[in-house]
């Protein structure tokens, strides 16, 4: 579910914006993620961490907005943010941008070097960070591209930590999100309440407190429900590499 207000966070929502497609991008994303760190008011030092590491990941997707592998046209870069509490409490910063074959990479270049330093700069004030396939969110159709996301930690008395999230609720804004971004499914209770989730090529249980999926025919994975936005990014991705092979 996409919110208008940073304190939706706290309940599992989202907050997503389409950036501007030109120089000015990088500025507007840096904007939002200092309005919407400072409503959430973490630290000084860490909404300034960032809002280099924004900059950098919205350049980085600026750079590669076009998209080399196929005929459409360039497609606007968007800034997603969202809250998890697994592996960690941390907030999830992400740029997506068009270009999924274009793979990022830290060059460990040291930072006065002027070429490959700005994801390198991104690896050393966040918690962490990484490039992900996945499909656009703020249009109402879903294109394939990537995303180059950090994470920092959120403050030591996030609320959400504590927030319950009622099993069918999450049942549909799950169902919900993964719809938006092109994947059909239906969703079915049981006698004792829980809830199904049918989606092609794997069946998503939602319980009194977690997402349950088995994403490989050897790993089950479990996810808070409050971490609705993660577990969309997990399936999506799931859903998305099935539906590549079956071409």
């Amino acid at each position: 579910m996409e919110v208008k207000g940073a304190w939706g966070l706290v309940t599992g929502g989202l907050c997503a914006w389409r950036l501007p497609g030109d120089e000015s991008g990088p500025a507007a994303a840096r904007r939002l993620v200092r309005r919407t760190m400072s409503e959430l008011r973490f630290d000084r030092d860490v909404i300034e961490d960032g809002e280099l590491a924004v900059s950098e990941t919205a350049t980085n997707a600026l750079r590669h907005a076009r998209c080399a592998e196929s005929n459409r046209p360039p497609f606007p870069p968007e800034l997603w943010v969202w809250a998890r509490t697994v592996p960690s409490p941390q907030l999830i910063v992400s740029v997506f941008d068009g270009a999924r074959t274009t793979a990022p990479h830290a060059s460990g270049a040291g930072l006065l070097d002027e070429h490959g330093k700005g994801l390198e700069l991104v690896r050393q004030v966040t918690a962490d960070w990484g490039s992900t396939p996945t499909r656009s969110r703020v249009d109402t159709t879903s294109v394939p591209g990537k995303t180059v996301w950090f994470a920092l930690p959120l403050p030591r008395d996030w609320p959400g930590l504590h927030y319950r999230v009622h099993p069918g609720t999450a049942a549909y804004h799950l169902l919900l999100n993964l719809t938006r971004r092109g994947f059909e499914g239906k969703r079915s209770t049981t006698d004792d309440g829980l809830s199904v989730l049918v989606l092609p090529n794997v069946n998503v249980w939602v319980h009194r407190r977690t997402f349950c999926w088995w994403s490989t025919r050897h790993r089950y994975l479990r996810r808070p429900l409050i971490d609705l936005q993660e577990t969309t990014e997990l399936l999506v991705r799931h859903l998305d590499t099935a539906h590549q092979r079956s071409e």
